[in-house]
Protein backbone atom coordinates (compact mmCIF):
# COMPACT_ATOMS: atom_id res chain seq x y z
CA UNK A 1 0.00 0.00 0.00
CA UNK A 2 2.72 2.32 0.81
CA UNK A 3 3.92 2.00 -2.87
CA UNK A 4 0.84 3.05 -4.37
CA UNK A 5 0.20 5.70 -2.00
CA UNK A 6 4.17 7.49 -2.60
CA UNK A 7 3.19 6.85 -6.34
CA UNK A 8 -0.19 8.51 -6.26
CA UNK A 9 1.33 11.36 -3.86
CA UNK A 10 4.43 11.57 -6.73
CA UNK A 11 2.03 11.76 -9.66
CA UNK A 12 -0.19 14.43 -8.57
CA UNK A 13 3.08 16.27 -7.77
CA UNK A 14 3.91 15.66 -11.41
CA UNK A 15 0.37 16.23 -12.66
CA UNK A 16 0.37 19.45 -10.70
CA UNK A 17 3.62 21.12 -12.88
CA UNK A 18 1.77 19.84 -15.98
CA UNK A 19 -0.61 21.93 -15.71
CA UNK A 20 1.85 25.09 -15.11
CA UNK A 21 3.54 24.00 -18.06
CA UNK A 22 0.45 23.86 -20.35
CA UNK A 23 -0.57 27.60 -19.25
CA UNK A 24 2.78 28.10 -20.70
CA UNK A 25 2.12 26.87 -23.81
CA UNK A 26 -1.18 27.71 -24.40
CA UNK A 27 -0.59 31.40 -23.25
CA UNK A 28 2.37 31.11 -26.17
CA UNK A 29 -0.01 29.94 -29.06
CA UNK A 30 -3.43 30.02 -27.85
CA UNK A 31 -5.17 26.50 -28.66
CA UNK A 32 -5.75 23.51 -26.19
CA UNK A 33 -5.97 21.47 -29.34
CA UNK A 34 -2.40 22.00 -30.49
CA UNK A 35 -0.86 21.02 -27.06
CA UNK A 36 -2.91 18.01 -26.83
CA UNK A 37 -1.56 16.91 -30.40
CA UNK A 38 1.92 17.85 -29.87
CA UNK A 39 2.15 16.27 -26.71
CA UNK A 40 0.48 12.91 -27.55
CA UNK A 41 2.40 12.74 -30.80
CA UNK A 42 5.79 12.92 -28.15
CA UNK A 43 4.20 10.48 -25.82
CA UNK A 44 3.60 8.27 -28.43
CA UNK A 45 7.26 8.44 -29.26
CA UNK A 46 8.05 8.01 -25.52
CA UNK A 47 5.82 4.71 -25.52
CA UNK A 48 8.16 3.18 -28.21
CA UNK A 49 10.81 3.84 -26.86
CA UNK A 50 9.97 2.73 -23.07
CA UNK A 51 8.41 -0.57 -24.64
CA UNK A 52 11.91 -2.70 -25.63
CA UNK A 53 13.39 -0.84 -22.25
CA UNK A 54 10.72 -2.93 -20.20
CA UNK A 55 10.37 -6.03 -21.98
CA UNK A 56 13.40 -7.63 -19.71
CA UNK A 57 11.47 -7.20 -16.56
CA UNK A 58 7.94 -8.05 -17.65
CA UNK A 59 5.87 -8.80 -20.95
CA UNK A 60 2.59 -8.22 -22.42
CA UNK A 61 0.03 -11.30 -22.40
CA UNK A 62 -0.58 -12.31 -25.92
CA UNK A 63 -4.46 -12.75 -25.09
CA UNK A 64 -7.88 -11.46 -26.86
CA UNK A 65 -8.80 -10.53 -22.94
CA UNK A 66 -5.59 -8.04 -22.67
CA UNK A 67 -5.46 -6.71 -26.00
CA UNK A 68 -9.25 -6.22 -25.84
CA UNK A 69 -8.69 -4.26 -22.37
CA UNK A 70 -6.34 -2.15 -24.08
CA UNK A 71 -8.54 -1.00 -26.87
CA UNK A 72 -11.75 -0.15 -24.77
CA UNK A 73 -9.19 1.39 -22.05
CA UNK A 74 -7.36 4.14 -25.03
CA UNK A 75 -11.40 4.62 -26.65
CA UNK A 76 -12.35 5.11 -23.31
CA UNK A 77 -10.20 7.95 -22.72
CA UNK A 78 -10.43 9.34 -26.00
CA UNK A 79 -14.35 9.48 -25.01
CA UNK A 80 -13.51 11.42 -21.86
CA UNK A 81 -11.02 13.69 -23.42
CA UNK A 82 -13.79 14.84 -26.33
CA UNK A 83 -16.38 14.95 -23.30
CA UNK A 84 -13.56 17.17 -21.60
CA UNK A 85 -13.35 19.88 -24.26
CA UNK A 86 -17.33 19.50 -24.94
CA UNK A 87 -17.86 20.82 -21.22
CA UNK A 88 -15.55 23.39 -21.69
CA UNK A 89 -17.74 24.71 -24.27
CA UNK A 90 -20.76 24.72 -21.55
CA UNK A 91 -18.99 26.18 -18.27
CA UNK A 92 -15.11 28.01 -17.42
CA UNK A 93 -11.67 25.84 -16.83
CA UNK A 94 -11.78 26.91 -13.51
CA UNK A 95 -15.23 25.33 -12.81
CA UNK A 96 -14.83 22.23 -14.33
CA UNK A 97 -11.16 21.49 -13.12
CA UNK A 98 -13.13 21.01 -9.75
CA UNK A 99 -16.13 19.26 -10.79
CA UNK A 100 -13.71 16.81 -12.08
CA UNK A 101 -14.01 15.76 -8.03
CA UNK A 102 -17.15 13.93 -8.73
CA UNK A 103 -15.42 11.26 -10.34
CA UNK A 104 -14.46 9.49 -7.04
CA UNK A 105 -18.07 9.03 -6.83
CA UNK A 106 -19.03 7.38 -10.18
CA UNK A 107 -15.80 5.52 -10.27
CA UNK A 108 -16.64 4.09 -7.11
CA UNK A 109 -20.22 3.07 -8.05
CA UNK A 110 -18.78 1.67 -11.49
CA UNK A 111 -16.40 -0.31 -9.68
CA UNK A 112 -19.31 -1.47 -7.08
CA UNK A 113 -21.10 -2.46 -10.38
CA UNK A 114 -18.47 -4.09 -12.01
CA UNK A 115 -16.69 -6.21 -8.92
CA UNK A 116 -19.79 -5.87 -7.04
CA UNK A 117 -18.10 -6.27 -3.85
CA UNK A 118 -19.60 -3.24 -1.52
CA UNK A 119 -17.63 -0.58 -0.07
CA UNK A 120 -17.54 0.10 4.12
CA UNK A 121 -19.60 3.12 5.35
CA UNK A 122 -16.56 4.61 6.49
CA UNK A 123 -14.90 4.25 2.92
CA UNK A 124 -18.48 6.03 1.35
CA UNK A 125 -17.92 9.06 3.94
CA UNK A 126 -13.81 9.24 2.84
CA UNK A 127 -15.36 9.28 -0.70
CA UNK A 128 -18.08 12.09 -0.25
CA UNK A 129 -15.68 14.20 1.80
CA UNK A 130 -13.12 14.25 -1.01
CA UNK A 131 -15.96 14.91 -3.39
CA UNK A 132 -16.41 18.10 -1.39
CA UNK A 133 -12.98 19.15 -0.99
CA UNK A 134 -11.96 18.54 -4.51
CA UNK A 135 -15.28 20.79 -5.56
CA UNK A 136 -14.61 23.60 -2.61
CA UNK A 137 -11.01 23.65 -3.67
CA UNK A 138 -11.73 25.88 -6.74
CA UNK A 139 -15.52 25.80 -7.41
CA UNK A 140 -17.12 29.34 -8.47
CA UNK A 141 -20.40 28.75 -8.55
CA UNK A 142 -23.11 29.78 -10.81
CA UNK A 143 -25.73 27.67 -12.91
CA UNK A 144 -25.01 24.72 -14.74
CA UNK A 145 -26.78 23.90 -18.20
CA UNK A 146 -28.57 21.03 -19.22
CA UNK A 147 -25.94 19.93 -22.08
CA UNK A 148 -22.93 21.24 -19.52
CA UNK A 149 -24.32 19.13 -17.24
CA UNK A 150 -25.10 15.71 -19.57
CA UNK A 151 -21.55 16.29 -20.99
CA UNK A 152 -19.93 16.08 -17.64
CA UNK A 153 -21.80 13.24 -16.79
CA UNK A 154 -20.63 11.68 -20.07
CA UNK A 155 -17.11 12.80 -19.32
CA UNK A 156 -16.76 11.38 -15.66
CA UNK A 157 -18.29 8.03 -16.84
CA UNK A 158 -15.71 7.33 -19.88
CA UNK A 159 -12.40 8.58 -17.26
CA UNK A 160 -13.78 6.70 -14.99
CA UNK A 161 -13.71 3.04 -16.75
CA UNK A 162 -10.81 4.27 -18.39
CA UNK A 163 -9.66 4.54 -14.87
CA UNK A 164 -10.69 1.02 -13.92
CA UNK A 165 -9.43 -0.86 -17.30
CA UNK A 166 -5.75 0.58 -16.36
CA UNK A 167 -5.57 -0.94 -13.13
CA UNK A 168 -7.18 -4.10 -14.83
CA UNK A 169 -4.78 -3.89 -17.05
CA UNK A 170 -1.47 -4.17 -14.89
CA UNK A 171 -2.99 -6.82 -12.86
CA UNK A 172 -3.13 -9.33 -16.27
CA UNK A 173 0.62 -8.33 -17.09
CA UNK A 174 2.99 -10.83 -16.68
CA UNK A 175 6.42 -9.31 -15.12
CA UNK A 176 7.77 -9.45 -11.37
CA UNK A 177 7.69 -6.42 -10.55
CA UNK A 178 4.74 -3.84 -10.53
CA UNK A 179 7.14 -0.79 -11.53
CA UNK A 180 7.43 -2.37 -14.70
CA UNK A 181 4.20 -3.73 -15.36
CA UNK A 182 2.89 0.11 -14.63
CA UNK A 183 5.34 1.31 -16.75
CA UNK A 184 4.94 -1.22 -19.73
CA UNK A 185 1.51 -0.66 -20.19
CA UNK A 186 1.50 3.00 -19.83
CA UNK A 187 3.96 2.98 -22.96
CA UNK A 188 1.72 0.75 -24.39
CA UNK A 189 -1.13 2.98 -23.88
CA UNK A 190 0.66 6.15 -24.89
CA UNK A 191 2.07 4.28 -28.27
CA UNK A 192 -1.31 3.96 -29.39
CA UNK A 193 -2.82 7.31 -28.53
CA UNK A 194 0.35 8.87 -30.24
CA UNK A 195 -0.89 6.71 -33.43
CA UNK A 196 -4.29 7.40 -33.32
CA UNK A 197 -2.84 11.41 -33.45
CA UNK A 198 -1.10 11.13 -36.43
CA UNK A 199 -3.93 11.69 -38.45
CA UNK A 200 -4.36 15.29 -36.21
CA UNK A 201 -1.62 16.36 -38.35
CA UNK A 202 -3.63 16.68 -41.54
CA UNK A 203 -4.69 19.89 -39.14
CA UNK A 204 -2.27 20.82 -37.36
CA UNK A 205 1.22 20.25 -39.54
CA UNK A 206 4.25 19.11 -37.69
CA UNK A 207 5.97 22.23 -36.12
CA UNK A 208 9.43 22.16 -34.16
CA UNK A 209 8.53 25.28 -32.37
CA UNK A 210 5.20 24.09 -30.92
CA UNK A 211 6.49 20.28 -30.56
CA UNK A 212 9.71 21.76 -28.18
CA UNK A 213 7.19 24.06 -26.47
CA UNK A 214 4.86 21.00 -25.84
CA UNK A 215 7.98 18.68 -24.55
CA UNK A 216 7.93 19.81 -21.02
CA UNK A 217 4.08 19.50 -20.27
CA UNK A 218 4.60 15.87 -22.45
CA UNK A 219 7.66 14.91 -20.19
CA UNK A 220 6.04 15.65 -16.84
CA UNK A 221 2.41 13.87 -17.85
CA UNK A 222 3.92 10.78 -18.88
CA UNK A 223 5.90 10.59 -15.96
CA UNK A 224 2.79 11.00 -13.82
CA UNK A 225 1.01 8.89 -15.59
CA UNK A 226 3.39 5.91 -15.17
CA UNK A 227 3.86 7.01 -11.04
CA UNK A 228 -0.24 6.97 -11.59
CA UNK A 229 -0.48 3.19 -13.26
CA UNK A 230 1.79 2.16 -10.41
CA UNK A 231 -0.46 3.42 -7.75
CA UNK A 232 -3.64 1.97 -9.20
CA UNK A 233 -2.09 -1.60 -9.68
CA UNK A 234 -1.38 -1.32 -6.37
CA UNK A 235 -4.16 0.13 -3.98
CA UNK A 236 -6.63 0.16 -6.81
CA UNK A 237 -8.49 3.11 -8.97
CA UNK A 238 -10.56 4.44 -5.99
CA UNK A 239 -8.28 5.02 -3.62
CA UNK A 240 -5.46 6.05 -5.85
CA UNK A 241 -8.05 8.62 -6.50
CA UNK A 242 -8.75 9.84 -3.41
CA UNK A 243 -4.69 10.37 -3.36
CA UNK A 244 -4.63 11.80 -6.66
CA UNK A 245 -7.23 14.33 -5.34
CA UNK A 246 -4.09 15.78 -3.23
CA UNK A 247 -3.11 17.14 -6.40
CA UNK A 248 -5.96 20.28 -5.80
CA UNK A 249 -3.68 20.69 -2.12
CA UNK A 250 -0.19 20.66 -4.12
CA UNK A 251 -2.01 22.98 -6.86
CA UNK A 252 -2.80 25.65 -4.53
CA UNK A 253 0.30 25.23 -2.79
CA UNK A 254 2.51 25.45 -6.57
CA UNK A 255 0.15 28.77 -7.37
CA UNK A 256 1.04 30.47 -4.13
CA UNK A 257 4.73 30.14 -4.77
CA UNK A 258 3.83 31.18 -8.67
CA UNK A 259 2.46 34.05 -7.01
CA UNK A 260 4.98 34.79 -4.59
CA UNK A 261 7.65 34.37 -7.52
CA UNK A 262 5.80 37.39 -9.80
CA UNK A 263 4.39 34.99 -12.29
CA UNK A 264 0.88 36.39 -11.74
CA UNK A 265 0.43 35.58 -15.65
CA UNK A 266 0.53 32.12 -14.36
CA UNK A 267 -1.51 32.21 -11.48
CA UNK A 268 -4.21 35.05 -10.74
CA UNK A 269 -4.73 36.51 -7.64
CA UNK A 270 -7.47 35.78 -5.00
CA UNK A 271 -9.17 37.25 -1.92
CA UNK A 272 -8.18 36.03 1.60
CA UNK A 273 -11.51 34.55 1.27
CA UNK A 274 -10.83 32.07 -1.56
CA UNK A 275 -7.54 31.01 0.15
CA UNK A 276 -9.33 30.43 3.76
CA UNK A 277 -11.83 28.36 1.43
CA UNK A 278 -8.94 26.22 0.03
CA UNK A 279 -6.92 25.89 2.86
CA UNK A 280 -10.46 24.11 4.98
CA UNK A 281 -10.95 22.28 1.81
CA UNK A 282 -7.52 20.84 1.94
CA UNK A 283 -8.07 20.09 5.16
CA UNK A 284 -11.05 17.83 4.35
CA UNK A 285 -9.25 15.83 1.98
CA UNK A 286 -6.36 15.30 4.41
CA UNK A 287 -8.94 13.66 5.91
CA UNK A 288 -10.74 11.74 3.34
CA UNK A 289 -7.35 10.15 2.24
CA UNK A 290 -6.51 9.25 6.21
CA UNK A 291 -10.37 7.81 6.39
CA UNK A 292 -10.11 5.72 3.53
CA UNK A 293 -6.78 4.44 4.32
CA UNK A 294 -8.20 2.89 7.77
CA UNK A 295 -11.43 1.77 6.44
CA UNK A 296 -8.93 -0.40 4.20
CA UNK A 297 -7.19 -1.48 7.07
CA UNK A 298 -10.74 -2.79 8.75
CA UNK A 299 -11.96 -4.13 5.56
CA UNK A 300 -8.66 -6.02 5.20
CA UNK A 301 -7.60 -4.77 1.56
Amino acid sequence: MTVGILGGFLSAMLQSGSYVFSRVFIQKHGSAFALVVFSQLIMGIFGAVTIPLMMPFTHYPLTWRFFGLMVLCVLSFVAGQYGFFQTLREMEASRLSSLLGLKIIILAMVSMLVTRLPLHFLQWIAIILCSVGAIGMNFTGGRITWKGALWLGFMLLTYSICDLIEAELILEMRGSSLIADSTAVAALMYLFLGLLTLPCLLKYRWNFRKAVDALPYAVTWYCAIILLFLCYGSIGAVFGNIVQASRGIISVILGAWLLHLGYENLEPRVDRKAWCRRFLMAVVMICAMSLYSYASSLAGE
